[in-house]
Parts: structure tokens; C-alpha cells; sequence
């Protein structure tokens, strides 16, 4: 499996235009082969074969590239991190990133933990919060927050836009038909000082899924009213 992934990675990187040397391509192995034995314990993820993972987990991550921006040390917050994506593979491939990877559930953050010990990361840390809890001592803190496939888009907007300063930017990817999504969220963008500025489609190489990364820039200072406290935001979307 390893040297199945280790081959086959490069080469799907390389057919998206990303440049990959021989740390990273180490660095991103050891993540794969202890995702595959961690995950025996923690069922972290369905998604281990190398093709598939190399896919739809390292790609798919690194594919946010371009929506960064040439940030220098940038305060990164990935909301709902799971078992590191997409923040990881960003960490290892834009090791300047000052990355925070959050997730609500203790066993993956202590996941993340293993991994960036493991690989000797600096200037990443976990945070075992839900986005509400957090927004609380870290208010228009980030530059950037990322957030994968976590919640429908008005409500992944009360998690992420009140965590970012004005003039930053969120960045999230979901799978087809967000353009419903997106419109639905029109009033929560107003409310809380977002506007879309991009939205780019794709198709994964291998497994033709859909992808839809949406770039959202702050534009004005949030309200101290949100986020609602915890749960709320997805009960009640704006």
C-alpha cells in the first residue's frame, strides 16, 4: 500500500500542476501509513486505499492551493478538520502557514496530534472545540479558514466568517450543486460580512467526482451577536 501510494501521488499532483519535492513526498507517505493504522483503532475514515486516499484526500486538499493567496505566515484555521483535511497536506506543502486544525471530536484531534509529532511539523496545533466555542477567545483572529464538506453553506458561514479578520478570506470545498447552497445563503453572507468572490468546479481525475471550492472574502466587521452559541447555528440557519 505504501509504495502504491508513494507512486501514485506524484503523479496525480503533477497532472494538476503542483510541484511536489522529496520532503513533502516523504512527509505525505508517513501521514498515509499511519492514517491506515490509526485508523484500524479510530475509524477516522472509509477512504485507505492509496489511489483512492492519494485522491481524494491529498489532492483534493492540495487543490485549495490556489485560493490562498501569497499570504506570508497567514493565521490558518481549518474548521472541522477530521483526520487533518485539508490542513495537513496545506501545512506540509506551505510549511510558513501558521495552521490551526479544529475539530469537535477528541479522538481526531488526538490523531492530528500523533501526526504532527510523528512528523516533526512546527507552528501547527489542534483545538478540540466546536467553531462556537472557539470564536469566543479567537474573534476575527485568522486570516484564512478553511472547512471541507463539514455543513450546508449558510450554516458553515456562522462557523467560519466570525473567526476571520476583515480583509480575510474563507475558503471552502463541497461536493456538486452548491450554486442552491450559495443562494440560500445570500441573507447569513449579509448578516455577517461575507461576499463571494469565487466559485471554481472540478472534476477529480481518477474518480470524476465533483468538486466546488467557494472563496469568501470578509468585508466588515461581524456582529458580536454571532456565532450563536453552540448548536444553534445549525438549528436555526440564518
Amino acid at each position: 500500500m505504501e509504495n502504491e501510494f508513494k507512486k501514485t501521488l506524484p503523479i496525480l499532483l503533477a497532472g494538476a500542476g503542483i510541484e511536489i519535492d522529496r520532503r513533502m513526498l516523504q512527509q505525505s507517505v508517513r501521514y498515509y501509513i499511519l492514517l491506515v493504522e490509526e485508523n484500524q483503532k479510530y475509524n477516522l475514515t472509509s477512504i485507505i486505499k492509496p489511489e483512492e486516499a492519494a485522491e481524494k484526500h491529498f489532492l483534493d486538499s492540495l487543490l485549495l492551493l490556489p485560493d490562498l493567496g501569497k499570504y506570508k505566515e497567514a493565521q490558518v484555521i481549518d474548521v472541522g478538520s477530521g483526520a487533518g483535511f485539508p490542513g495537513l497536506p496545506l501545512k506540509i506543502f506551505k510549511p510558513e502557514l501558521q495552521m490551526t486544525l479544529m475539530d469537535s471530536v477528541g479522538k481526531k484531534t488526538v490523531f492530528i496530534d500523533k501526526i504532527i509529532q510523528d512528523l516533526g511539523l512546527e507552528g501547527v496545533r489542534t483545538v478540540h472545540a466546536r467553531a462556537e466555542e472557539h470564536a469566543l477567545g479567537h474573534r476575527e483572529y485568522y486570516d484564512l479558514a478553511l472547512s471541507r464538506a463539514v455543513a450546508e453553506v449558510r450554516v458553515l458561514m456562522e462557523l467560519t466568517i466570525p473567526l476571520v479578520k476583515v480583509g480575510g478570506k474563507v475558503i471552502i470545498s463541497k461536493g456538486p450543486g452548491v450554486q442552491e447552497e450559495i443562494r440560500a445563503a445570500k441573507n447569513a453572507l449579509q448578516v455577517l460580512g461575507g461576499e463571494v468572490k469565487r466559485v471554481r468546479e472540478f472534476s477529480l481525475p481518477v474518480s470524476g467526482d465533483q468538486r466546488t471550492v467557494v472563496r469568501i472574502a470578509k468585508t466588515r466587521a461581524t456582529p458580536l451577536k454571532y456565532p450563536r452559541r453552540p448548536g444553534i447555528p445549525s438549528k436555526r440557519p440564518l
